[in-house]
């Protein structure tokens, strides 16, 4: 038993301490679950010892003992994990608030590209009205079923160039968009990010700069080659971010991140950037789950704004038939 305990003990620390590991980063992505597997761990535990401790009264005290380093042990572990869970949810910022003034309405799903229920999206995005709409996962299908709704609403659009493997990411708009650009972060399967300018000068009152868009998505670490991928893939995004006087710009970055903001990576990533996590103000606890079931659930798509950005609390919506949800959020400058 006591082996079985220092095992459990070593494993789990080994998973908090050393987290750049491919295998620490998919446990530490889905915490939740492994704070309730310690939970369940301790109670199973406990009860193994009190019943020792009934049957053979010679070892009480040795029994007792051991309970007492394991709820201690055990606490220390749980405190850490609960710690590092809730700390991320823990910040206040004047840029997340609800301001007067004209806003710019924005809607964004990564809609799935196997996903056919076109008319509840249209319909959901027609109730909304948005300014934008950023889709990802855009398939043809997709295309082929909404292109006269889009035509009709939105005047502007951008899609980067076509995936391999899967469906393009789309942008469309009321407002005109510049300088649409396609930047790719990786050879392999053609993984890429959008980059284009929100003009709004002429369009929202008050609005004397334009606004910096980047839509990405990375590769999803679900292996050790996808995992090596994407974090190329987010140094090369950081290096042209950095390049480009991103900092110093009014900025919307919005992914599809395939990054835990409890990853190790993530904080690498985020150490030395200019911008806030608009999810930080509030408890959306997950973004992605499997498909509609509400299991493995794990929060991996972001949204990033530069401090000047003031941006209204979003609206969290669990879109039919997806894995992901979707958001939708008001932006002023």
């Amino acid at each position: 038993m006591l082996i079985l305990i220092w095992l459990f003990i070593i494993i789990i620390s080994w998973v908090y301490y050393f987290r750049d590991n491919f295998f620490a980063e998919l446990v530490i992505s889905f915490l939740p679950y492994i704070i309730v597997a310690i939970l369940l761990i301790i109670l199973v535990l406990i009860i193994i010892l009190f019943h020792k401790c009934r049957s053979k009264s010679d070892k009480k005290n040795s029994i007792k003992f051991w309970t007492i380093l394991l709820i201690i042990l055990s606490c220390w572990i749980g405190y850490l994990y609960c710690l590092e869970y809730f700390s991320f949810y823990n910040n206040t910022s004047e840029s997340i608030r609800l301001t007067q003034g004209e806003w710019i309405k924005v809607f964004y799903a990564n809609i799935y590209y196997l996903n056919d229920n076109f008319d509840l999206l249209q319909d959901k995005i027609e109730e909304e009205d948005p300014d934008i709409v950023i889709l990802v996962e855009f398939s043809d299908e997709h295309e082929e079923a909404l292109k006269d709704f889009f035509r009709e609403k939105y005047q502007y659009m951008n899609r980067n160039s076509r995936s391999t493997m899967l469906a393009w990411d789309v942008v469309f708009s009321k407002i005109p968009l510049d300088n649409a650009i396609t930047i790719w972060l990786s050879w392999k399967w053609n993984w890429k990010y959008s980059y284009m300018q929100i003009n709004c000068e002429n369009n929202i009152p008050n609005c004397n700069d334009k606004i910096d868009l980047y839509v990405v998505h990375t590769a999803a670490p679900v292996s050790m080659e996808n995992f090596e991928m994407r974090n190329n893939q987010l140094e090369k995004l950081w290096l042209d971010l950095a390049r480009n006087n991103t900092w110093w710009k009014p900025v919307i970055l919005i992914w599809d991140f395939n990054l835990s903001p409890r990853s190790y990576y993530y904080k690498l990533l985020t150490k030395n950037w200019n911008l806030l996590n608009a999810l930080s103000f509030q408890k959306p606890n997950y973004t992605r789950s499997l498909r509609e079931q509400k299991i493995f659930r794990s929060h991996i798509d972001q949204i990033f704004i530069s401090p000047e950005i003031k941006i209204s609390e979003i609206n969290i919506w669990d879109l039919p038939w997806s894995d992901h949800r979707s958001f939708i959020f008001n932006v002023w400058l």
